[in-house]
């Protein structure tokens, strides 16, 4: 039986939602504190089972890795959060040099 779960963290709590592939059942939870301890007891219901785990790797992602690792056959997959419309300045976009093997004038 595999387990498919999504992690979104923030620095209060962190929500998880989750499919079990085996029955087709939905279940989502809320990890608050969003602390060491927290996710070790949220991740030992899942022990032995495997798991694949999608998070956005954002501040403090390595210590949900590590609990959530621990107990069962993990898979996970960090992910770059995206950037939202207005949230601050860009950045300069970033230069690119020519490939190696074309002329500079094509």
């Amino acid at each position: 039986m595999t387990i498919v779960m999504g992690l979104d963290q923030h620095r209060a709590q962190i929500t998880a939602d989750w499919l079990d592939t085996a029955t087709g059942e939905i279940s989502r939870a809320r990890i608050a504190p969003a602390d060491r301890a927290g996710v070790r007891r949220f991740a030992g219901r899942f022990g032995g089972q495997a798991l694949e785990v999608a998070l956005e790797a954002t501040t403090g992602w390595r210590f949900v890795v590590e609990e959530v690792d621990a107990p069962a056959r993990v898979s996970i997959w960090p992910s770059r959060p995206r950037r939202r419309r207005g949230a601050g300045p860009r950045s300069a976009p970033r230069a690119i040099a020519p490939t190696p093997g074309i002329c500079a004038s094509c």
